[in-house]
């Protein structure tokens, strides 16, 4: 599981996958994602599947540009949506946080 959550309705806290890095590869992209020409969309779920055992879908949050991040291997990133997300769905988001 990752640690992704909706830290107010424009800044949303994603956790790469274990191997990326910010000095190489995936990781570098995403920090130098503008500068390379590469867009980014951002796609969230609250879990994975719903009581029934279906696969839940994906809402997609627009597009995303990188604003910090820490740690490596995985990375934590703070990406600014474009188009902030409507009130009630960045509190259900953030409830991510916590569980």
């Amino acid at each position: 599981m990752y640690h992704d959550y909706a830290i107010n309705e424009a800044l949303f806290h994603w956790q790469s996958q274990n191997s990326s890095r910010p000095d190489a590869g995936r990781g570098l992209e995403y920090i130098q994602h503008k500068e390379i020409g590469k867009r980014l969309f951002l796609f969230v779920r609250e879990q994975s599947d719903d009581e029934f055992g279906n696969t839940m879908g994906f809402v997609n949050f627009g597009e995303v540009d990188y604003v910090s991040h820490t740690g490596s291997q995985p990375m934590n990133i703070v990406w600014q949506l474009r188009n902030p997300m409507p009130d009630f769905m960045w509190h259900k988001t953030a409830k991510l946080a916590v569980g």
